[in-house]
């Protein structure tokens, strides 16, 4: 004889910040958090993305491309998933930077917000030439971060390159993508300072999961104010 199912999943809505897309998801279940918890058991950041990106994929009603999804999209729709699914609270373990003592600290999930504002697409990088950028994909950032091996100037130009979408003048749009991987790369080392910083400075201001907490430590009452970045510190 069949089990039955014991529970009516309920639908919630969120906008995918990079796209402003209104999408319906449900809570997770005991099956997704079970792999969840397992993968975070392991410490391995791939496996953590790949738990992450499947549970996102089974809990979203509407079609969506979680491969061509930024960073932050990933980051912020699995946010407001766990949100509905465990609690719309998560507790930290933050230490103090006074006297090192560690605090429980309680974060509102439904506080966290993706700031678009700061950050242009579009850089001039002389009267002919404007470089459209693009926000890069979960997906490819990890895959960067564990080729490049810790190499951090390699890491910045993997990723300068993945967030290179159009070159365009008035007369022409070349399409990045379609161009060979040296002549791209031929095309950066022949800018000047100025335009990298410009194209630097796109890179610098992506925008991210982050959130600022200030809390008093329990044990010397020092004021403490910390900004958590990413996933994991949201949920450590």
């Amino acid at each position: 004889m069949a089990l039955p199912k014991l529970n009516e999943l309920p639908s919630h809505d969120l906008i995918i910040p990079s796209t402003g897309k209104s999408v319906s998801f449900r809570p997770f279940l005991v099956k997704e958090q079970k792999v969840l918890l397992m993968a975070l058991e392991t410490q391995d950041e791939k496996q953590i993305l790949k738990s992450i990106t499947d549970t996102i994929s089974a809990c979203i009603a509407d079609k969506i491309d979680i491969n061509k999804l930024a960073t932050f999209d990933v980051e912020y729709i699995f946010t407001q998933i766990r949100s509905k699914s465990v609690g719309e609270t998560s507790k930290v373990s933050l230490t103090c930077s006074e006297c090192n003592n560690p605090n429980e600290v309680t974060i509102d999930l439904n506080a966290i917000k993706i700031d678009l504002s700061n950050n242009s697409k579009i850089i001039e990088l002389n009267e002919k030439y404007t470089l459209v950028m693009k926000y890069p994909n979960y997906t490819a950032i990890v895959n960067t971060n564990e080729s490049q091996n810790d190499n951090l100037t390699e890491t910045i130009f993997e990723t300068i390159i993945m967030c290179m979408d159009e070159l365009r003048t008035e007369e022409e749009i070349i399409r990045l993508v379609d161009e060979p991987r040296e002549e791209i790369e031929s095309f950066l080392d022949g800018l000047n300072n100025s335009q990298l910083e410009s194209i630097m400075n796109f890179i610098n201001t992506l925008p991210r999961l982050e959130h600022t907490v200030e809390y008093k430590c329990e044990s010397c009452e020092h004021e403490n104010k910390i900004t958590l970045q990413g996933i994991q510190d949201f949920f450590s």
